[in-house]
């Protein structure tokens, strides 16, 4: 593949660009919650739910994440601090340090083995959080060491 020839962003479109903090890659992320049968409706989010749930049942990697957080005070709950979700681009999930969410993106995780290391990778995230208060968007270092 070639590469695209990209245009600088004018100071209005870097504005919009901090401002958005990544919520532009999960649309869904902002919308208001459907009823059971509007979402069972979409096998998406039937497939990426089964999947969470195997992962957290069988996936000692994250087992061992939550137990570490809930050690740490920070019991999770599977309906609220995780949500399946459309996503655009590749993006297959993302930690949303606001609401403590892990969102993972339905339309793009296909494959159980994917599902388990995307949700291992934001359970790190997570925990981070919970134990070591990581400053995501004003301290380079505490991101780049949640990301090692």
């Amino acid at each position: 593949m070639g590469q695209e020839e990209r245009v600088p962003p004018s100071a209005e479109e870097k504005g919009k660009e901090e401002d958005d903090l990544g919520y532009r890659l999960c649309p869904d992320q902002n919308k208001k919650s459907q009823s059971f049968l509007v979402r069972s409706l979409f096998t998406f989010h039937n497939r990426c739910q089964l999947m969470l749930k195997m992962t957290l049942d069988t996936n000692p990697y994250a087992q061992l994440l939550l137990e570490a957080m809930k050690q740490s005070g920070c019991t999770v709950f599977n309906d609220r601090h995780f949500s399946c979700e459309n996503c655009d681009g590749c993006v297959s999930g993302g930690f949303d340090s606001a609401t403590s969410q892990i969102v993972l993106c339905q339309n793009n995780i296909r494959h159980q083995s994917h599902m388990n290391r995307v949700v291992t990778h934001e359970l790190i995230h997570a925990f981070d959080h919970c134990r070591a208060h990581v400053d995501w968007f004003k301290n380079v270092k505490h991101l780049a060491c949640s990301e090692v």
